[in-house]
């Protein structure tokens, strides 16, 4: 009997969705789809900036686990644009990974998402949850 070791790639591509679920004005959570393949938590870092036309830019961070227990820990750069009118906005994210476990351990780099999210409004908003799409892309590599 022969045995075969199998090489671990020496990038991932990080392609998949994620419907996205507020669950405070600070934390949300996603079921995510594709080569991760669980779930997702994130938390903004830091206050909303304002940088012109409806656009808004703020630090994140992400824990994303796979069903199969691996896990990656990023810190995210994002960019919310404010909808005008119907109540819709877009949403750019880049994650870079500074923790991985499982078939995930030793890779690093960045991957981005865009989408869609509600953005309730009114004197309650923050009480609302906002839900929404994003589609993943780009690759994480080995050290």
């Amino acid at each position: 009997m022969v045995s075969q070791r199998t090489e671990a790639p020496a990038c991932i591509s990080m392609g998949g969705t994620a419907n996205l679920f507020t669950l405070t004005e600070k934390s949300g959570i996603g079921a995510v789809t594709g080569t991760i393949d669980g779930a997702a938590y994130g938390e903004p870092t830091s206050d909303l900036n304002s940088i012109g036309n409806g656009r808004f830019a703020y630090t994140m961070y992400h824990v994303f686990l796979d069903k199969d227990g691996s896990w990656l820990r990023t810190q995210d750069r994002a960019v919310l644009h404010t909808p005008a009118e119907d109540g819709v906005g877009t949403l750019e994210v880049e994650y870079t990974v500074v923790e991985a476990t499982g078939r995930f351990a030793g890779y690093a780099g960045t991957f981005r998402s865009r989408g869609w999210v509600s953005m309730p409004k009114g004197e309650d908003a923050t009480e609302q949850h906002a839900v929404g799409v994003v589609r993943f892309e780009g690759d994480i590599c080995r050290q």
